[in-house]
């Protein structure tokens, strides 16, 4: 049981999961108890997410780890990846250079040139009733009872 306790993750998480397997079965515990061992030997970048997701059993513990290995390990190509093509591209390629468009200004009138409203052309020289009242008021008035027999 002392090996099982001490085994670290110091390779891949594979070697891992097998050396812990050999040793879970040496040591004959509890699989709550091994799932506690199983998460302390894990790398800490990978025990920190596998402890997020709480994992209720040893299965879902190395299920959850491998994924998150595999995300790691695709970051990690991505970036070399992406780092070497673009250390490779960028001394091989011209400089390009950019042409900006030719744009033309158009003079479209403002506030300030355009002919102001003349409030004396309406009648009697009074606004409408529209601009003096938020609501607009019926033409005939209905009384309720009326409005009971239209239905």
């Amino acid at each position: 049981m002392e090996d099982l306790i001490d085994l670290k993750q110091v390779r891949t998480l594979e070697s891992y999961i097998h050396d812990f397997d050999i040793l879970w079965n040496k040591a004959g515990i509890g699989e709550r108890q091994t799932l506690v061992i199983f998460l302390e030997g894990l790398e800490l970048e990978i025990k920190n997410i596998v402890k997020v997701f709480e994992p209720e059993d040893l299965r879902q513990a190395s299920n959850l780890a491998r994924l998150h290995a595999n995300t790691l390990t695709h970051r990690q190509t991505s970036v070399y990846l992406l780092k070497h093509l673009v250390s490779n591209t960028s001394n091989s390629l011209p400089p390009k250079t950019i042409q900006q468009p030719n744009i033309t200004t158009t003079n479209f009138p403002t506030t300030t040139n355009l002919p102001k409203s003349n409030p004396t052309s309406w009648p009697n020289n009074t606004t409408p009733k529209s601009f003096n009242k938020t609501f607009i008021e019926p033409t005939k008035s209905i009384k309720p009872r009326s409005l009971k027999n239209k239905d």
